[in-house]
């Protein structure tokens, strides 16, 4: 009798060190697959611990789609926090990917409704949040860096002309519409509560007192941000004071 296959996503890593995002089949459960860490080529990266991130997928073709979404969010290849050297293609893995077939890669999973656009959004909401409780833990993805370094990234980022950057202020502007208009459809984030929630909320934010740390400024959240962006400051430098 033919042992079932069981297809899932993981993330290996050095505990303290790099990381690794892949995709893997096995005979066994996935959480018996103990000894396998990657099929990755650096040497000097030694894993010694994995997360399943997700593990339910009909075929192998499915879990490529969310290990390619990983890898293309995270940039993985440029990005030092993680030991992937290339791209997974599904097929092949590459050193680079257009973002016009990431885009197509996007599209065709929620055409197909696989991967993570098979769960509902408050699945997806749920899933978020313990990813994200999981790389804080880790000091993983964007929390391996220090503010210094985010902000040396986005720096190179605009530079290259990658990932929000790629897009046109016309791009930004109806995606931004595109997201807004949607969130008030599914009443999620700020349209999920009444409007004495949001006048609550408005009030909460605007007592809010900020210093700038570089000239000793003080003001609200959002004014001292144009005040640091005008003058060139590094929006990450405040502390909040009351």
């Amino acid at each position: 009798m033919e042992l079932k296959e069981y297809h899932y996503v993981y993330y290996s890593y050095e505990e303290w060190g790099r990381g690794y995002f892949g995709s893997r089949t096995c005979k066994c459960l996935p959480e018996e697959d103990i000894k396998y860490f990657g099929s990755f080529s650096d040497k000097n990266f030694k894993p010694t611990q994995k997360i399943i991130l997700k593990d339910d997928y009909n075929t192998r073709e499915e879990a490529y789609i969310d290990e390619i979404t990983l890898q293309e969010y995270y940039k993985v290849v440029e990005n030092p926090h993680f030991a992937n050297k290339a791209y997974q293609t599904s097929s092949k893995f590459h050193n680079g990917m257009t973002t016009e077939k990431a885009k197509e890669l996007g599209n065709k999973t929620k055409e197909l409704g696989v991967g993570i656009h098979s769960l509902t959004y408050e699945q997806r909401s749920e899933y978020g949040k313990k990813a994200t409780e999981i790389a804080k833990k880790l000091g993983a993805g964007l929390y391996g860096f220090t503010k210094e370094q985010r902000s040396e990234n986005g720096k190179k980022s605009k530079e290259l002309g990658v990932g929000i950057f790629s897009y046109t202020k016309k791009q930004l502007s109806e995606n931004g519409f595109n997201g807004g208009k949607k969130a008030y459809e599914m009443k999620v984030g700020v349209h999920a509560l009444t409007r004495e929630q949001m006048s609550e909320h408005s009030k909460k934010v605007a007592s809010q007192k900020w210093k700038c740390l570089e000239t000793g400024f003080i003001s609200n959240a959002g004014a001292l941000a144009c005040y640091q962006r005008k003058r060139g400051i590094d929006t990450s430098k405040r502390v909040r004071i009351s």
